[in-house]
């Protein structure tokens, strides 16, 4: 009996693995590593072949004269774009303690969300509000400096020069974000170029006083699942205390 090979979900799996294990080892991923951390089903050979299908349609890209493959942008949001809701709800690491703020100031109550979210995702978070005045807050540039794809210092001038220089740029970005969904935003698909190899994840709240909007900022090389369930779970949770906030 002929078994069938669905070629395109046997890249779509491999793809997976490969943006996984780069998250996690932060170095390009070879066939050999993929067979022995997975072990899959299919030979080298046949992982080779698949890496290099992807290589070829622009998904994965070769560093230097490494054996191993690295994700592009592109890899990227193929990988975000089979990421399901489900798993994401199910994937929810984090809870804010709402009790001790419901009497609590805006400002205190930020504080402590944007010091939960970048604790608990480890990246950059940010709150952009917009009522009486507009404003935006950040915390966490610490893990910013931890990421190796930073070690440039020039990259991280423009990071710098964003949330010094051109808040309000980045603000309407955010704002632009509010709505049901959580948006994942990658590379120049951000539309800032200071921040372009980089990934900001974003939604928000509204109503008819205030519009909140929330994000976590990161590498391309994010852990995409993990911090959209953080900022998932931040925003149900935010709307739930949406009374409180004005």
């Amino acid at each position: 009996m002929v078994r069938y090979v669905d070629t395109r979900e046997r890249e779509r799996e491999i793809l997976g693995l490969v943006v996984d294990s780069y998250i996690s080892e932060s170095k390009p991923i070879s066939s050999s590593y993929l067979c022995k951390r997975y072990n899959l089903s299919y030979c080298p050979a046949t992982v080779r072949n698949v890496l290099l299908s992807l290589e070829q349609q622009g998904f994965l890209s070769h560093i230097h004269t490494s054996s191993g493959r690295v994700p592009t942008k592109e890899g990227f949001k193929r990988y975000v774009a089979h990421l399901k809701e489900e798993d994401i709800v199910k994937d929810n690491p984090l809870a804010i303690e709402s009790e001790p703020f419901v009497n609590s100031s805006l400002n205190e109550l930020i504080d402590h969300t944007l010091d939960t979210l970048t604790r608990f995702s480890g990246y950059t978070s940010l709150i952009a509000i917009s009522g009486s005045s507009e404003k935006v807050f950040y915390k966490g540039m610490r893990f910013i400096l931890d990421q190796p794809e930073f070690e440039d210092i020039s990259r991280l001038k423009h990071i710098f020069n964003m949330l010094e220089v051109r808040m309000s740029d980045l603000q309407s970005i955010l704002f632009n974000c509010i709505g049901d969904r959580v948006q994942i935003l990658i590379g120049d698909d951000i539309g800032f170029e200071d921040i372009s190899d980089c990934s900001l994840i974003a939604s928000g709240l509204r109503d008819d006083n205030i519009e909140l909007a929330i994000a976590l900022l990161g590498p391309m090389r994010m852990n995409y699942l993990k911090a959209t369930s953080c900022l998932y779970s931040v925003k149900n949770q935010l709307r739930d205390l949406m009374d409180e906030l004005v």
